[in-house]
């Protein structure tokens, strides 16, 4: 797992729930109260614990009975809290929260009394220890001394940056991050209603970063800085939408948590889409608690993908765990397999992408390990040449309903069985 720092504000979150968001000058009852921790950084280092990461928090935090509560939280969840630093003034910075129950939509008004977490204070942080440093877009000048030093440090440590909305001064943020997560509502008030126009204008800010694009519920939208091209990953339906807060900051910690354990490639695909698969869990659910959780449970009955996704002799990698493909479903013109996405030779994957498995043969297409060019029967499984002859890639359930294809329900076949294959 990774250690990531996180830079950014803690803040103490309460939140009414109505039935309907008030008229101004009118008063009615709210159908429910919660007080929580929040502050986008806060929010993404709590999911990446989930998942087992080590991170830290550097932020300013208060000495009131608020400041304590939110120092209190924070430690419970296993976040280290000694990069931060604490004042013996000022109230901690709340955010007061309208939530509408019909439609998950939410209102909120800040109150701040504190000071930024400022370039004095990330001075006196060892970086060292840290894989991955990830930035929230305030106090832009200090941050961009911040990302700056960062950088001039370590070459091999990840920086990311959120921008979430306009702040004076951004622009000199965009030139060090290896990547950046923008909001709609950042897009947007830039005047951007079409989110591959916002990517390519953005893309001349930073020419450098991988850039992703959260669209609300479009999904998302990510640029590779090598070549340009935008790429769209869809949203699946949610219904009911529970509860928005965090979506956003979900999001993020499911890319990270996807790329930290994904390896070097210029393909986010995975990632992405694993970030968006946490945001439609976190949008059906209050709070932020149990999401890696929920998160398998949930893989078990979306879709794997569609007939149409494949061609009449196709392979795809799909159900990406921590942003490597876990399943290849193989389409053999009017059969289907899927295997693990496991090599029996050394425990690698095929590929870490979404293609790249098959290979065109003078008998036929087979599967291939891109690792050390092991060939694999596309019917059996079974290995037919490079280093690990006889053995067989691990059959994995299928089922298809309509024009999608599922996980079966679990059942007892031989390893090498392929009667899973199913006719569509």
């Amino acid at each position: 797992m990774a250690t990531i720092l996180g830079i950014g504000i803690a803040t103490l979150d309460i939140i009414n729930e109505v039935n309907q968001y008030p008229a101004e000058d009118s008063e009615q009852r709210a159908l429910a109260q919660r007080k929580r921790t929040g502050g986008n950084v806060c929010n993404t280092l709590s999911v990446l614990r989930q998942f087992e990461h080590q991170c830290a928090l550097a932020a300013v935090l208060t000495s009131d009975a608020d400041g304590a509560f939110i120092q209190e939280k924070i430690a419970q969840r296993g976040i280290d809290l000694s990069p931060s630093h604490k004042i013996g003034f000022g109230h901690a910075p709340t955010s007061y929260i309208t939530l509408n129950r019909p439609n998950g939509s939410r209102t909120i008004v800040h109150y701040r009394d504190a000071p930024e977490f400022d370039l004095t204070a990330f001075l006196a942080i060892d970086l060292t220890p840290f894989d991955w440093l990830h930035f929230e877009a305030r106090h832009c000048m200090d941050t961009a001394a911040m990302l700056a030093l960062a950088r001039s440090m370590s070459k091999t440590q990840i920086l990311s940056l959120e921008i979430e909305k306009e702040r004076p001064h951004l622009e000199q943020l965009f030139s060090f991050p290896d990547v950046i997560f923008f909001s709609r509502a950042f897009a947007q008030n830039r005047d951007f209603n079409d989110p591959r126009a916002f990517l390519t204008a953005a893309h001349h800010w930073a020419p450098q970063a991988v850039l992703i694009l959260a669209w609300g519920a479009a999904g998302a939208y990510w640029l590779a800085p090598s070549s340009g091209r935008i790429h769209a990953i869809e949203s699946q339906t949610v219904d009911p939408v529970v509860d928005t807060l965090g979506a956003g900051d979900t999001l993020i910690a499911g890319v990270i948590h996807a790329r930290t354990s994904q390896g070097a490639t210029d393909d986010w695909s995975p990632a992405v889409t694993f970030g968006v698969r946490l945001a439609e869990q976190k949008i059906q659910q209050i709070g932020l608690d149990d999401l890696n959780t929920r998160a398998g449970q949930a893989a078990k009955t979306q879709p794997l993908c569609h007939l149409d996704d494949l061609g009449p002799a196709d392979a795809l990698g799909v159900r990406p765990l921590n942003g490597i493909p876990s399943v290849i479903v193989v389409r053999a013109h009017k059969t289907l397999y899927a295997y693990r996405n496991i090599c029996p030779h050394n425990g690698s994957p095929l590929s870490k992408t979404q293609r790249g498995y098959l290979i065109d043969k003078p008998e036929g297409f087979a599967l291939r390990c891109a690792v050390h060019n092991a060939h694999f029967d596309i019917e059996s499984g079974t290995c037919t040449q490079g280093p690990c002859p006889g053995t067989h890639l691990q059959t994995v359930p299928i089922r298809i309903a309509g024009d999608a294809v599922f996980l079966a329900p679990e059942v007892d076949e031989p390893e090498n069985n392929p009667s899973i294959a199913q006719s569509s």
